[in-house]
């Protein structure tokens, strides 16, 4: 006779709201709250966020962080080099004309329009990003709509403070390894 297979869910109490634990058949436990298995790094992932193919890696509870400094120092140092390239070509066009500073500047117009294209997602990306971390909520949860919806239930995890969320996501302590 074979074994019987654990049951799929097991319901734990968080913050006064019923969370369901789920099973994971591929790495034979009871996934942690807000936990999710990663088809591409075949591993279940604490406090999962998202797969990044740009990194080639899951983002979750242990790296968010660096993610999200990694996006916003990305975000200041796009709006710094379009920034400072409108205002060289503004300073050296009044000294020597617009049409002057296109001959002799070339490369700064590409990159403005580089710029000024990757703004608006890069920046956009740190929006969503810091939203996130205000509702103390994951890529994950919001995609699949866990605390709104039909069933319009609170996020357990939220602390009803925008200050209390952001300092337990990038501030709080990492687990081990």
């Amino acid at each position: 006779m074979g074994t019987r297979p654990p049951p799929r869910i097991k319901n734990f109490q968080i913050n006064n709201q019923i969370v369901k634990l789920k099973y994971c058949y591929t790495c034979k436990i009871f996934r942690p709250p807000r936990a999710s298995h990663c088809s591409i790094c075949d591993n279940c992932v604490e406090r999962f966020d998202h797969h990044c193919p740009w990194v080639g890696n899951c983002v979750g509870k242990r790296n968010y962080r660096y993610f999200y400094l990694f996006i916003l120092s990305l975000s200041l140092l796009t709006i710094y080099i379009f920034t400072f390239n409108i205002v060289y070509v503004a300073l050296k066009s009044l000294k020597i004309g617009f049409l002057n500073t296109l001959k002799e500047t070339p490369g700064t117009y590409p990159s403005v329009l580089i710029c000024f294209f990757t703004l608006w997602s890069v920046v956009g990306l740190t929006g969503f990003h810091t939203f996130l971390v205000a509702l103390n909520q994951t890529t994950n949860e919001d995609i699949k709509g866990s605390w709104t919806g039909k069933n319009r239930v609170q996020n357990p995890y939220s602390h009803g403070n925008i200050v209390k969320n952001c300092c337990e996501v990038l501030c709080g302590p990492l687990p081990p390894r």
